[in-house]
């Protein structure tokens, strides 16, 4: 028998929540870009979060959540 090779990736939460980190991941990338390109010229309204810190918290949820469906593929 040949035996498959593995990522050694586990899961930790089932792919209903991965689905819902994932959604939730691409709303902080889409919220992050949006926010990157408006221009800020009065400290008073400047964002508590930068939009590169939203945009790189929101692309490791979509990989999280991305990991979390792995079980969907069922290779």
């Amino acid at each position: 028998m040949e035996q498959t090779k593995s990522l050694n990736i586990d899961i930790i939460l089932p792919w209903e929540i991965g689905l819902i980190i994932v959604i939730l991941g691409f709303i902080i990338v889409i919220v992050g870009v949006r926010q990157s390109k408006k221009k800020f010229e009065d400290f008073d309204k400047y964002p508590f979060i930068k939009p590169s810190t939203k945009i790189f918290f929101g692309s490791v949820a979509c990989i999280f959540g991305a990991i979390q469906m792995l079980p969907l593929l069922k290779l």
